[in-house]
């Protein structure tokens, strides 16, 4: 006999994890009031505009990263004293008389 189950699970977490959406909670409530009151909305994103025009720091960075995408951190690794890093590894093998195969 075959069982049908629907799930409600659309995160992929194990069924029952109440963890699973509570990061979700707070942005899905200003989702859906934002898509019930599109005039606020509107009213964010004038105000962002004006804050940016403004010159404000944290609103010029914040429309940049929306429309440009945030900038690449580069980073650079290497050895404590500033040297390159090991790139590979030589395995030599002894036999029983000192003989060196690689």
């Amino acid at each position: 006999m075959d069982i049908e189950v629907e799930s409600t699970n659309k995160g992929g977490a194990p069924e029952g994890n109440k963890n699973a959406k509570k990061g979700k909670i707070f942005s899905d409530e200003i989702r859906k009031f934002l898509a019930q009151n599109p005039q606020k909305k509107r009213e964010i994103v004038e105000g962002l505009v004006e804050a940016a025009v403004a010159r404000e720091p944290w609103a010029v960075k914040e429309i940049m990263d929306r429309m440009e995408g945030k900038a690449v951190q580069a980073t650079e690794i290497s050895g404590l004293d500033g040297s390159e890093l090991v790139k590979g590894i030589a395995i030599t093998f002894v036999d029983s008389n000192g003989n060196k195969e690689r």
